[in-house]
């Protein structure tokens, strides 16, 4: 391929991109002629300025080192003309996004002033790919940076990715900072973290995973069990599952949990009440009541006994000193003689 035939191969490449050029200037202006431009997609026709201007700087400068010097002036004068447009319709465009900005904070200071109330700061926890949390992470995330119209989806990406740690932060990290990649960012978070199905096996597992409780006066053990299995529900629940329709599956793996003593009275409570097949749902409220009562008793028998079981080996250990430091050694000798003539 001749020389003339490579410029000229270049001018037509270099023309198809100035026509896109051309396109995106025109969609910007029309964007700001609009009552509520759209910030996301200003910040998209951005980005392209920003990759096609780089894209002419290299033709210009390959067809600039082909061509003859005649031609030089004329084609660096047109360069230029391309040049400043694109430099002007960033510079539109960046005022516009940070006087949106701007606008906003202004905005959110005079709420706050008006209503004379000072809101805290929220921090948002980390996740690190635990599907039992996901569905506490994003709701916070979603309503606090996602649903933001402040924010351009890059920078909501960046909150995104200060906010994923070990897991989590694996899952995305091929992704380059872009609006686009954002949407796969999130996308990919949901279909790994936060399918529904996915969700109710972690929580089931949890429940599998319980330690069982063997006594019935070990309050603390009791609280943590209760606990563990009220956080389970609780979050079975708040994805629809039906607690109680799951009866044939829980019921077993709490029974094995829960103090044998404890279920003997639960099912004397339902033979008595004519329940013949109980529920999760009232074995879980038995529990409760049966585990606060033991706590208001343990309580109640703390305060009446003022050595506690755990300190009886330090009050002994010190009332046996004191016993030593009154009666010494020839004390007692004295006692004993004492005694021996009472005997004689």
């Amino acid at each position: 391929m001749s020389v003339d035939e490579t410029v000229d191969r270049n001018r037509r490449n270099r023309g198809v991109v100035r026509a896109a050029v051309t396109n995106v200037i025109k969609s910007v202006e029309a964007e700001l002629a609009k009552e509520v431009p759209d910030i996301e997609v200003l910040q998209d026709k951005l980005n392209i300025l920003v990759k096609r201007d780089t894209d002419l700087q290299t033709l210009d400068e390959t067809i600039n080192g082909q061509i003859k010097l005649l031609e030089f002036e004329k084609e660096v004068e047109h360069e230029l003309e391309y040049s400043d447009s694109i430099i002007r319709c960033k510079g539109k465009i960046r005022r516009f996004i940070d006087k949106h900005r701007c606008s906003n904070v202004d905005a959110a200071v005079i709420t706050r002033q008006v209503n004379n109330t000072k809101l805290p700061r929220i921090v948002l926890d980390k996740f690190g790919g635990d599907i039992g949390k996901f569905h506490e992470f994003w709701p916070s995330f979603e309503a606090a940076v996602h649903d933001n119209p402040s924010l351009t989806r890059v920078e909501k990406f960046n909150y995104l990715r200060s906010l994923l740690i070990c897991d989590a932060a694996r899952a995305i990290s091929g992704l380059t900072l872009t609006n686009e990649n954002y949407d796969k960012a999130v996308e990919v978070l949901k279909d790994r973290f936060g399918q529904k199905q996915t969700v109710i096996s972690a929580y089931m597992n949890t429940l599998l995973s319980l330690q069982p409780v063997r006594r019935t006066n070990d309050t603390l053990e009791l609280r943590n069990l209760y606990d563990e299995i009220n956080n389970s529900i609780r979050s079975l629940q708040s994805l629809g599952i039906d607690i109680d329709s799951y009866g044939n599956l829980l019921y077993p793996i709490l029974d094995r949990c829960i103090p044998v003593e404890l279920m003997l009275l639960f099912n004397s409570d339902q033979v008595v009440k004519g329940v013949k097949e109980p529920v999760v749902s009232d074995l879980i409220n038995f529990l409760k009541g049966e585990m606060e009562a033991r706590e208001r008793s343990f309580s109640e028998r703390t305060e009446l006994i003022p050595i506690a079981r755990s300190n009886y080996p330090l009050f002994k250990k010190t009332q046996t000193s004191s016993f030593k430091r009154r009666f010494s050694h020839g004390s007692i000798k004295c006692i004993d003689r004492k005694i021996l003539r009472f005997l004689s």
